[in-house]
Protein backbone atom coordinates (compact mmCIF):
# COMPACT_ATOMS: atom_id res chain seq x y z
CA UNK A 1 0.00 0.00 0.00
CA UNK A 2 1.58 3.33 -1.04
CA UNK A 3 1.77 6.33 1.32
CA UNK A 4 -0.54 9.26 0.71
CA UNK A 5 1.21 12.34 -0.75
CA UNK A 6 1.90 15.24 1.63
CA UNK A 7 -0.45 18.18 1.37
CA UNK A 8 0.83 21.71 0.73
CA UNK A 9 -0.03 22.73 4.34
CA UNK A 10 1.86 19.73 5.76
CA UNK A 11 4.94 20.61 3.73
CA UNK A 12 4.80 24.22 4.99
CA UNK A 13 4.49 23.00 8.60
CA UNK A 14 7.48 20.68 8.31
CA UNK A 15 9.62 23.40 6.75
CA UNK A 16 8.64 25.88 9.45
CA UNK A 17 9.50 23.44 12.26
CA UNK A 18 12.90 22.68 10.74
CA UNK A 19 13.63 26.40 10.32
CA UNK A 20 12.63 27.22 13.93
CA UNK A 21 14.74 24.35 15.31
CA UNK A 22 17.77 25.53 13.35
CA UNK A 23 17.26 29.12 14.53
CA UNK A 24 17.04 28.04 18.21
CA UNK A 25 20.21 25.97 17.93
CA UNK A 26 22.12 28.80 16.27
CA UNK A 27 21.07 31.35 18.89
CA UNK A 28 21.07 29.40 22.15
CA UNK A 29 23.08 26.19 21.90
CA UNK A 30 26.53 27.86 21.72
CA UNK A 31 25.74 30.03 24.75
CA UNK A 32 24.51 27.03 26.73
CA UNK A 33 27.64 25.09 25.89
CA UNK A 34 29.87 28.04 26.81
CA UNK A 35 28.26 28.33 30.23
CA UNK A 36 29.19 24.78 31.26
CA UNK A 37 32.67 24.00 29.89
CA UNK A 38 33.46 21.77 32.87
CA UNK A 39 30.08 20.17 33.42
CA UNK A 40 31.61 16.73 33.97
CA UNK A 41 33.47 17.95 37.08
CA UNK A 42 31.39 20.70 38.66
CA UNK A 43 28.84 19.58 41.19
CA UNK A 44 26.38 22.25 42.32
CA UNK A 45 24.82 22.40 44.85
CA UNK A 46 28.02 21.08 46.43
CA UNK A 47 26.74 18.30 48.61
CA UNK A 48 23.44 19.82 49.72
CA UNK A 49 21.53 16.60 48.93
CA UNK A 50 20.56 13.46 50.82
CA UNK A 51 22.46 11.39 48.26
CA UNK A 52 25.73 13.20 48.99
CA UNK A 53 25.25 12.70 52.73
CA UNK A 54 24.61 9.00 52.17
CA UNK A 55 27.73 8.68 50.00
CA UNK A 56 29.93 10.26 52.68
CA UNK A 57 28.33 7.99 55.31
CA UNK A 58 29.10 4.94 53.15
CA UNK A 59 32.76 5.96 52.94
CA UNK A 60 33.16 6.18 56.73
CA UNK A 61 31.27 2.93 57.20
CA UNK A 62 33.61 1.15 54.79
CA UNK A 63 36.27 1.58 57.49
CA UNK A 64 34.16 1.18 60.64
CA UNK A 65 32.81 -2.20 59.54
CA UNK A 66 36.33 -3.57 58.90
CA UNK A 67 38.02 -2.42 62.09
CA UNK A 68 38.11 -4.63 65.23
CA UNK A 69 34.90 -4.03 67.15
CA UNK A 70 36.76 -3.13 70.36
CA UNK A 71 38.87 -0.44 68.70
CA UNK A 72 38.41 2.97 70.31
CA UNK A 73 37.99 5.78 67.77
CA UNK A 74 39.96 8.17 69.99
CA UNK A 75 43.00 7.22 72.00
CA UNK A 76 41.85 8.95 75.20
CA UNK A 77 38.26 10.15 74.81
CA UNK A 78 35.78 7.29 75.12
CA UNK A 79 32.79 9.46 74.25
CA UNK A 80 33.49 8.85 70.57
CA UNK A 81 32.84 5.15 71.02
CA UNK A 82 34.21 2.00 69.43
CA UNK A 83 34.31 0.69 65.90
CA UNK A 84 31.72 -1.89 66.98
CA UNK A 85 29.27 0.82 68.02
CA UNK A 86 29.73 2.64 64.74
CA UNK A 87 29.46 -0.56 62.71
CA UNK A 88 26.04 -1.12 64.28
CA UNK A 89 25.07 2.49 63.50
CA UNK A 90 26.27 1.92 59.94
CA UNK A 91 24.09 -1.13 59.45
CA UNK A 92 21.03 0.64 60.79
CA UNK A 93 21.73 3.84 58.88
CA UNK A 94 22.37 2.10 55.57
CA UNK A 95 19.03 0.35 55.91
CA UNK A 96 17.29 3.74 56.11
CA UNK A 97 18.51 4.74 52.66
CA UNK A 98 19.43 8.23 51.48
CA UNK A 99 16.02 9.71 52.30
CA UNK A 100 15.95 8.52 55.90
CA UNK A 101 19.62 8.65 56.93
CA UNK A 102 19.80 12.21 58.27
CA UNK A 103 16.76 11.89 60.52
CA UNK A 104 18.05 8.54 61.78
CA UNK A 105 21.46 9.96 62.69
CA UNK A 106 19.92 13.01 64.36
CA UNK A 107 17.84 10.69 66.54
CA UNK A 108 20.59 8.17 67.24
CA UNK A 109 23.44 10.61 67.98
CA UNK A 110 24.03 13.58 70.29
CA UNK A 111 25.78 16.80 69.25
CA UNK A 112 28.60 17.85 71.56
CA UNK A 113 31.12 20.69 71.53
CA UNK A 114 34.71 20.02 72.55
CA UNK A 115 35.92 22.26 75.35
CA UNK A 116 39.29 20.90 76.37
CA UNK A 117 42.50 19.66 74.89
CA UNK A 118 42.87 15.90 75.57
CA UNK A 119 44.65 15.60 78.89
CA UNK A 120 44.29 19.19 79.98
CA UNK A 121 42.84 22.67 79.64
CA UNK A 122 43.01 24.40 76.26
CA UNK A 123 43.24 28.12 75.55
CA UNK A 124 40.74 27.84 72.68
CA UNK A 125 37.82 27.02 74.99
CA UNK A 126 34.50 28.29 73.60
CA UNK A 127 36.07 30.18 70.69
CA UNK A 128 34.28 30.35 67.38
CA UNK A 129 35.54 27.83 64.84
CA UNK A 130 37.21 29.11 61.69
CA UNK A 131 36.15 27.39 58.44
CA UNK A 132 38.18 27.53 55.25
CA UNK A 133 37.83 25.39 52.12
CA UNK A 134 39.72 23.16 49.71
CA UNK A 135 38.99 21.34 46.46
CA UNK A 136 40.48 19.00 43.85
CA UNK A 137 41.67 20.78 40.71
CA UNK A 138 40.96 19.47 37.22
CA UNK A 139 43.67 20.49 34.75
CA UNK A 140 44.46 20.02 31.08
CA UNK A 141 47.59 18.10 30.26
CA UNK A 142 49.53 15.94 27.85
CA UNK A 143 52.01 13.08 28.26
CA UNK A 144 54.03 14.70 25.51
CA UNK A 145 55.62 18.15 25.75
CA UNK A 146 54.31 20.25 22.89
CA UNK A 147 52.49 23.50 22.13
CA UNK A 148 50.94 25.00 25.25
CA UNK A 149 51.77 21.95 27.41
CA UNK A 150 55.00 23.22 28.99
CA UNK A 151 54.59 22.98 32.78
CA UNK A 152 55.89 19.69 34.26
CA UNK A 153 54.33 17.57 36.97
CA UNK A 154 57.27 15.66 38.41
CA UNK A 155 57.51 12.14 39.86
CA UNK A 156 59.31 11.48 43.12
CA UNK A 157 63.03 11.35 42.20
CA UNK A 158 65.26 8.47 43.22
CA UNK A 159 67.84 10.83 44.70
CA UNK A 160 65.35 12.19 47.27
CA UNK A 161 66.51 10.68 50.55
CA UNK A 162 66.58 11.19 54.29
CA UNK A 163 70.07 11.98 55.56
CA UNK A 164 71.25 13.68 58.73
CA UNK A 165 67.66 13.43 59.88
CA UNK A 166 66.45 15.73 57.11
CA UNK A 167 65.24 15.57 53.54
CA UNK A 168 68.22 15.72 51.23
CA UNK A 169 69.70 14.74 47.87
CA UNK A 170 71.89 11.72 47.28
CA UNK A 171 74.80 12.77 45.09
CA UNK A 172 76.52 10.56 42.47
CA UNK A 173 79.57 10.09 44.76
CA UNK A 174 77.35 8.63 47.49
CA UNK A 175 77.35 11.66 49.75
CA UNK A 176 74.27 13.63 50.72
CA UNK A 177 73.31 17.23 50.14
CA UNK A 178 71.05 19.07 52.58
CA UNK A 179 68.69 20.52 51.67
CA UNK A 180 67.24 19.18 48.42
CA UNK A 181 67.16 21.61 45.44
CA UNK A 182 64.55 24.38 45.54
CA UNK A 183 61.56 24.81 43.24
CA UNK A 184 63.55 27.12 40.97
CA UNK A 185 66.51 24.71 40.80
CA UNK A 186 64.28 21.72 40.02
CA UNK A 187 62.44 23.51 37.23
CA UNK A 188 65.70 24.84 35.78
CA UNK A 189 67.09 21.30 35.56
CA UNK A 190 63.86 19.54 34.59
CA UNK A 191 65.76 17.27 32.18
CA UNK A 192 67.10 15.43 35.24
CA UNK A 193 63.63 14.46 36.45
CA UNK A 194 60.86 12.12 35.37
CA UNK A 195 57.86 14.12 34.17
CA UNK A 196 54.50 12.42 34.64
CA UNK A 197 52.53 14.89 32.54
CA UNK A 198 52.97 18.33 30.99
CA UNK A 199 50.28 20.78 32.09
CA UNK A 200 48.77 23.55 30.00
CA UNK A 201 48.33 26.23 32.65
CA UNK A 202 51.29 27.11 34.94
CA UNK A 203 49.04 28.93 37.42
CA UNK A 204 46.72 25.94 37.81
CA UNK A 205 49.81 23.75 38.12
CA UNK A 206 51.00 25.81 41.10
CA UNK A 207 47.57 25.52 42.72
CA UNK A 208 47.80 21.75 42.24
CA UNK A 209 51.02 21.79 44.27
CA UNK A 210 49.14 23.61 47.01
CA UNK A 211 46.17 21.24 46.95
CA UNK A 212 48.26 18.07 46.88
CA UNK A 213 46.12 16.02 44.47
CA UNK A 214 43.92 16.43 41.44
CA UNK A 215 42.82 15.12 38.06
CA UNK A 216 44.35 15.82 34.66
CA UNK A 217 42.24 15.63 31.48
CA UNK A 218 44.61 14.44 28.75
CA UNK A 219 44.71 15.90 25.26
CA UNK A 220 44.45 12.37 23.83
CA UNK A 221 41.33 11.57 25.84
CA UNK A 222 40.89 10.01 29.24
CA UNK A 223 42.03 11.28 32.62
CA UNK A 224 45.00 10.86 34.94
CA UNK A 225 44.60 11.00 38.72
CA UNK A 226 47.63 12.30 40.60
CA UNK A 227 48.41 12.51 44.29
CA UNK A 228 51.09 13.71 46.69
CA UNK A 229 54.22 11.51 46.67
CA UNK A 230 56.86 13.57 48.47
CA UNK A 231 58.16 17.06 49.14
CA UNK A 232 61.60 18.60 48.66
CA UNK A 233 61.72 19.57 52.34
CA UNK A 234 61.91 23.34 51.98
CA UNK A 235 59.53 25.51 54.03
CA UNK A 236 56.40 26.72 52.30
CA UNK A 237 56.31 30.43 51.45
CA UNK A 238 52.88 31.81 50.55
CA UNK A 239 53.01 33.54 47.17
CA UNK A 240 49.99 35.56 48.23
CA UNK A 241 52.20 37.14 50.86
CA UNK A 242 54.89 37.72 48.22
CA UNK A 243 52.42 39.59 46.03
CA UNK A 244 51.03 41.55 48.96
CA UNK A 245 54.47 42.54 50.28
CA UNK A 246 55.42 43.81 46.82
CA UNK A 247 52.25 45.88 46.65
CA UNK A 248 50.93 43.89 43.68
CA UNK A 249 47.82 42.51 45.39
CA UNK A 250 45.84 44.21 48.13
CA UNK A 251 44.73 42.43 51.30
CA UNK A 252 42.77 40.34 51.93
CA UNK A 253 44.62 37.99 49.60
CA UNK A 254 42.44 35.36 47.94
CA UNK A 255 43.04 32.60 45.42
CA UNK A 256 41.04 34.56 42.82
CA UNK A 257 43.24 37.64 43.30
CA UNK A 258 46.40 35.56 42.96
CA UNK A 259 45.15 33.83 39.82
CA UNK A 260 43.90 37.07 38.24
CA UNK A 261 47.26 38.79 38.79
CA UNK A 262 49.38 35.92 37.47
CA UNK A 263 47.17 35.37 34.44
CA UNK A 264 47.39 39.09 33.66
CA UNK A 265 51.20 39.02 34.07
CA UNK A 266 52.38 35.67 32.62
CA UNK A 267 55.96 36.97 32.43
CA UNK A 268 56.03 37.12 36.26
CA UNK A 269 54.70 33.62 36.98
CA UNK A 270 58.12 32.00 37.39
CA UNK A 271 59.52 34.84 39.49
CA UNK A 272 56.54 34.82 41.86
CA UNK A 273 56.18 31.05 42.21
CA UNK A 274 59.92 30.64 42.70
CA UNK A 275 59.65 32.81 45.82
CA UNK A 276 58.21 29.61 47.32
CA UNK A 277 61.12 27.11 47.47
CA UNK A 278 58.82 24.23 48.43
CA UNK A 279 58.14 21.71 45.66
CA UNK A 280 55.72 18.77 45.57
CA UNK A 281 56.42 15.50 43.74
CA UNK A 282 53.47 13.43 42.52
CA UNK A 283 52.50 9.88 41.70
CA UNK A 284 49.83 8.52 39.37
CA UNK A 285 46.94 6.89 41.23
CA UNK A 286 44.37 4.44 39.88
CA UNK A 287 41.58 6.41 41.52
CA UNK A 288 41.20 9.80 43.09
CA UNK A 289 43.58 10.36 45.97
CA UNK A 290 41.73 9.56 49.22
CA UNK A 291 41.44 11.69 52.32
CA UNK A 292 43.49 11.03 55.44
CA UNK A 293 41.01 8.38 56.55
CA UNK A 294 41.82 6.44 53.41
CA UNK A 295 38.41 6.98 51.82
CA UNK A 296 37.08 9.07 48.96
CA UNK A 297 36.04 12.53 50.14
CA UNK A 298 32.63 13.86 49.17
CA UNK A 299 32.11 17.43 47.95
CA UNK A 300 30.16 19.48 50.48
CA UNK A 301 30.04 16.62 53.01
CA UNK A 302 33.68 15.91 53.96
CA UNK A 303 35.52 18.06 56.49
CA UNK A 304 39.21 18.22 57.41
CA UNK A 305 39.69 18.38 61.19
CA UNK A 306 42.35 17.95 63.86
CA UNK A 307 42.07 14.29 64.77
CA UNK A 308 43.60 14.93 68.19
CA UNK A 309 40.17 16.38 68.98
CA UNK A 310 37.78 14.72 66.54
CA UNK A 311 38.47 11.19 65.29
CA UNK A 312 38.21 10.55 61.57
CA UNK A 313 35.02 9.02 60.26
CA UNK A 314 32.39 10.40 62.60
CA UNK A 315 29.65 12.80 61.55
CA UNK A 316 29.89 16.43 62.64
CA UNK A 317 27.51 19.35 62.39
CA UNK A 318 28.77 22.58 60.83
CA UNK A 319 27.13 25.98 61.23
CA UNK A 320 28.91 28.76 59.34
CA UNK A 321 28.63 31.00 56.28
CA UNK A 322 29.49 30.18 52.66
CA UNK A 323 31.56 33.28 51.96
CA UNK A 324 31.26 32.82 48.19
CA UNK A 325 27.68 34.13 48.30
CA UNK A 326 27.16 34.86 52.03
CA UNK A 327 24.59 32.07 52.29
CA UNK A 328 24.15 29.97 55.46
CA UNK A 329 26.09 26.71 55.58
CA UNK A 330 24.36 24.49 58.13
CA UNK A 331 24.63 20.78 57.54
CA UNK A 332 25.85 17.41 58.72
CA UNK A 333 29.30 16.50 57.41
CA UNK A 334 31.90 13.80 58.06
CA UNK A 335 35.40 14.20 59.52
CA UNK A 336 37.36 12.37 56.81
CA UNK A 337 40.50 14.43 56.24
CA UNK A 338 43.21 16.38 58.05
CA UNK A 339 45.42 19.36 57.25
CA UNK A 340 48.75 20.76 58.37
CA UNK A 341 47.05 24.07 59.23
CA UNK A 342 43.96 22.47 60.76
CA UNK A 343 45.00 22.43 64.40
CA UNK A 344 42.88 22.48 67.54
CA UNK A 345 39.11 22.34 67.98
CA UNK A 346 38.68 25.78 66.39
CA UNK A 347 39.53 24.87 62.78
CA UNK A 348 37.70 23.07 60.01
CA UNK A 349 38.31 22.82 56.27
CA UNK A 350 35.35 22.20 53.97
CA UNK A 351 35.93 20.03 50.91
CA UNK A 352 33.94 21.54 48.03
CA UNK A 353 34.61 18.97 45.29
CA UNK A 354 36.21 18.99 41.82
CA UNK A 355 36.85 21.62 39.24
CA UNK A 356 36.79 25.40 38.79
CA UNK A 357 33.40 26.10 40.38
CA UNK A 358 34.41 24.21 43.52
CA UNK A 359 37.75 26.01 43.39
CA UNK A 360 36.14 29.44 43.40
CA UNK A 361 34.13 28.57 46.49
CA UNK A 362 37.07 26.95 48.27
CA UNK A 363 39.33 29.91 47.51
CA UNK A 364 36.91 32.39 49.05
CA UNK A 365 35.82 30.33 52.04
CA UNK A 366 36.91 32.03 55.25
CA UNK A 367 34.26 32.38 57.95
CA UNK A 368 33.74 31.73 61.64
CA UNK A 369 31.07 29.43 62.98
CA UNK A 370 30.41 26.49 65.25
CA UNK A 371 31.31 22.82 65.07
CA UNK A 372 29.62 19.93 66.87
CA UNK A 373 30.89 16.35 67.00
CA UNK A 374 28.11 13.75 66.78
CA UNK A 375 28.49 10.77 69.12
CA UNK A 376 26.35 7.83 70.25
CA UNK A 377 23.85 9.14 72.80
CA UNK A 378 24.70 6.41 75.30
CA UNK A 379 28.30 7.71 75.44
CA UNK A 380 27.46 11.25 76.56
CA UNK A 381 28.97 11.90 79.98
CA UNK A 382 31.60 9.15 79.72
CA UNK A 383 34.40 11.72 79.86
CA UNK A 384 34.46 15.30 81.10
CA UNK A 385 36.37 16.78 78.19
CA UNK A 386 33.18 17.57 76.30
CA UNK A 387 30.49 20.12 76.84
CA UNK A 388 26.90 19.30 77.62
CA UNK A 389 25.08 17.65 74.75
CA UNK A 390 23.39 20.15 72.45
CA UNK A 391 20.31 18.73 70.67
CA UNK A 392 20.11 21.52 68.08
CA UNK A 393 22.67 24.25 67.39
CA UNK A 394 20.98 27.62 67.59
CA UNK A 395 23.78 30.08 68.31
CA UNK A 396 24.22 32.88 65.80
CA UNK A 397 27.48 32.77 63.85
CA UNK A 398 29.63 35.73 64.84
CA UNK A 399 33.24 36.41 63.83
CA UNK A 400 35.77 36.08 66.63
CA UNK A 401 38.15 39.01 66.94
CA UNK A 402 41.09 36.75 67.68
CA UNK A 403 40.42 34.66 64.59
CA UNK A 404 39.99 37.70 62.41
CA UNK A 405 43.32 39.11 63.60
CA UNK A 406 45.04 35.80 62.89
CA UNK A 407 43.52 35.61 59.42
CA UNK A 408 44.67 39.12 58.56
CA UNK A 409 48.20 38.49 59.76
CA UNK A 410 48.66 35.13 58.05
CA UNK A 411 46.29 33.88 55.33
CA UNK A 412 45.27 30.28 56.09
CA UNK A 413 46.78 27.35 54.25
CA UNK A 414 44.50 24.41 54.79
CA UNK A 415 43.36 20.90 54.00
CA UNK A 416 45.02 17.64 53.07
CA UNK A 417 44.29 14.73 50.79
CA UNK A 418 47.02 12.23 51.65
CA UNK A 419 47.65 10.49 54.99
CA UNK A 420 51.16 10.60 56.39
CA UNK A 421 52.06 9.07 59.74
CA UNK A 422 54.98 10.47 61.77
CA UNK A 423 57.98 8.16 62.16
CA UNK A 424 59.11 7.16 65.63
CA UNK A 425 62.83 7.31 64.97
CA UNK A 426 64.89 9.19 62.42
CA UNK A 427 67.55 7.64 60.25
CA UNK A 428 70.97 7.80 62.00
CA UNK A 429 73.31 10.62 60.99
CA UNK A 430 75.01 10.11 57.61
CA UNK A 431 73.08 6.92 56.93
CA UNK A 432 70.81 7.28 53.92
CA UNK A 433 67.24 6.05 53.92
CA UNK A 434 65.84 6.04 50.41
CA UNK A 435 62.48 4.42 51.10
CA UNK A 436 59.49 6.46 50.01
CA UNK A 437 57.80 5.89 53.35
CA UNK A 438 60.77 7.23 55.29
CA UNK A 439 61.09 10.35 53.13
CA UNK A 440 57.39 11.12 53.22
CA UNK A 441 57.11 10.48 56.95
CA UNK A 442 59.67 13.12 57.91
CA UNK A 443 58.14 15.84 55.77
CA UNK A 444 55.32 18.27 56.47
CA UNK A 445 52.13 17.59 54.56
CA UNK A 446 51.33 19.56 51.39
CA UNK A 447 50.02 23.06 52.01
CA UNK A 448 46.40 23.10 50.93
CA UNK A 449 44.51 26.06 49.60
CA UNK A 450 42.37 28.15 51.92
CA UNK A 451 41.48 31.83 51.67
CA UNK A 452 44.80 32.95 50.26
CA UNK A 453 48.04 31.15 49.40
Amino acid sequence: MSAAPLTFKAILCVNACVWLAALWFALFAPAAAAQSPNKSWDYPPFGATDVALFQAFEQSCSKFTKWPSHRQLHKTNKIFGTAGQWASICREGMAKGANGLESYLEGRLAKVQLNHKPGGRDEHTNYAVKFTGYFKPVLEGSKRRHGPYQTPLVARPKDLVVCNGKTGQRLPNGSCRNPYPTRAEIEKNIQNYKVLVWLKDPVSAFFLHVQGSGTVELDTGGVMHVGFAAKNGHPYVAIGKTLRDRGLVKAPVTADKIRDYLEAHPDQVDEVTHSNPSFIFFSVTKEEAPGAMGVKVTGGRSLAVDRDYIPLGIPVFVKTTNTYDDSPWERMMFAQDVGSAIQGPVRGDIYFGHGPLAGKRAGRQNASGKLWAMVPKENVGMQAVVAEADPMPAAEVKPAAALAATAAAEPPVTGLLVPMEPITSLTPTLVLNTSEAAVSATQPMPEILGAGL
